[in-house]
This record gives C-alpha cells, sequence and structure tokens, in this order.
C-alpha cells in the first residue's frame, strides 16, 4: 500500500493525476490510497507523516507549493515529492527541498505514464526500509526513516516518531542489525535517527525538538558518524 497526495486546486489537473495513478496503480498490481488536498495550507495545518509520495502543484492560493514543500521538509525528510507546473523554470526551486522530479502542465496521460516508472521506482525504495516490532497485542511495521529516536526504558523500548510513541520489548542490541547506517547510538540509552538530527551542542544533540544527552565513551564514534553522513558518506 502507497499512500499517495494530490494537492492540486485545479479540478482537471488533479483528475487527470488521479487517473493516471489509478490505471498505473493497476497495470502493475500495486496498491495505491489517494488524496486530494485542494489547499496546501490546510494540508500542512493537519499534516501527518503517512505519506509516500506528493504531487504538489506550484502555484496555488494562500501558500505556494514551494512554501508548502518547505514546511513538509520541516517536518518529514523522507517523503517523495514531485511538483506540477506550467513553468519548466519552476522546478529548479525543487532542489532546495529535495524534490524527486517535476511534471509540466499541461499534464498529459502519456507524459504521467513515463514519468511514474521513474518516480515509483524510487518511491519503492525508500518505503521498503521497514523494521517489525511487537507492541501489546499487536504487530507493526515501522518504515525506518520515519523512526526519530529508539530510547531504552527498562526491558522496553520506545520508539519515536513524530506522531506517536511506540513501545516494545527489546533491547538496542537485538535491533542493532535492523536499523540502516543513518542509525548512531549515542549512550546507552538512546539511538538516533542522524536524519532528523537539527543540532550537536557539546554533549546534547537535538533530535527535532528533543535534546538528548551524548554518554561520554560514545561521543567520539558518534561525532564521526555523524559528520560522514552530513557529506553523503552513508
Amino acid at each position: 500500500m502507497f499512500n499517495i497526495a494530490v494537492v492540486e486546486d485545479n479540478d482537471q489537473d488533479a483528475k487527470t493525476i488521479m487517473n493516471s495513478l489509478t490505471r498505473y496503480a493497476s497495470k502493475n498490481q500495486l496498491e495505491f490510497r489517494i488524496t486530494r488536498h485542494p489547499d496546501a495550507l490546510k494540508l500542512i495545518n493537519a499534516y501527518k507523516s503517512n505519506y509516500d509520495l506528493i504531487f504538489m502543484d506550484i502555484e496555488m492560493p494562500h501558500m505556494t507549493g514551494v512554501e508548502a514543500a518547505k514546511a513538509i521538509r520541516r517536518m518529514d525528510h523522507g517523503v517523495t515529492l514531485v511538483f506540477v507546473t506550467n513553468m519548466a523554470q519552476y522546478a529548479v526551486e525543487g532542489y532546495a527541498v529535495e524534490a524527486f522530479d517535476y511534471i509540466l502542465k499541461p499534464v498529459n496521460d502519456f507524459a504521467l505514464d513515463l514519468k511514474l516508472n521513474r518516480i515509483m521506482a524510487h518511491v519503492g525504495s525508500t518505503v521498503g526500509e521497514r523494521i517489525v516490532i511487537r507492541t501489546e497485542g499487536e504487530t507493526i511495521g515501522l518504515q525506518v526513516r520515519k523512526i526519530y529516536y529508539v530510547e531504552v526504558d527498562g526491558h522496553y523500548l520506545n520508539w519515536h516518531t513524530r506522531d506517536q510513541v511506540y513501545r516494545s520489548l527489546g533491547t538496542l542490541k537485538s535491533i542493532d542489525q535492523q536499523l540502516p547506517e543513518s542509525y548512531c547510538a549515542i549512550s546507552r540509552w538512546h539511538v538516533v535517527n542522524m536524519q532528523y538530527v537539527r543540532s550537536v551542542v557539546g554533549d546534547d544533540v537535538l533530535v527535532e525538538e528533543e535534546k538528548l544527552h551524548i554518554g561520554r565513551s560514545y561521543k567520539q564514534k558518534f561525532l564521526q558518524a555523524y559528520a560522514e553522513y552530513m557529506v553523503g558518506g552513508t
């Protein structure tokens, strides 16, 4: 299941994109959940990190697509963004928000189908990384890109995401091999997703809005790993 948002105020363009997505899913035996948002501002105000792919119109009332994309990136670094615009030069602005691709208006079915092959190959590679945890009475597959950090709490692990905290039995050692290289331990109690590290000051690291302490014996290894991550080493 792929969750897809179409942020487009033009009814015809939205319909064309959604029809192409539906046709593509059927042809490739995929399951899409598609939601249309005609107003970017309302989407931002109620945003949850549950989308895998967002088609974003650039020219909209209340808030431009670029402004909306910047707001989304502050909340969700992993979602794939695709701009929809009637002027190719606007697509350049996508680099600032790490947009994966752009689609020119008027939206053409054939051209969009060709684009979707590349887009969905990318989305599939980013969504595919999951870690399975057992909470009380439920087994959940968490997308690793949406986890801020993992915290030890006695015999339990607390999995912190933007929207909620999941709790499971386990130890950091038991999950070490399941996490990608973008994760790094900062103490006996915390493993952080470096994707969400905002700053490192002294012995503290800011993960989104949460300040966590770096253990003395972990500091050198973490700083080295973070420096490599920032220059694209992982």
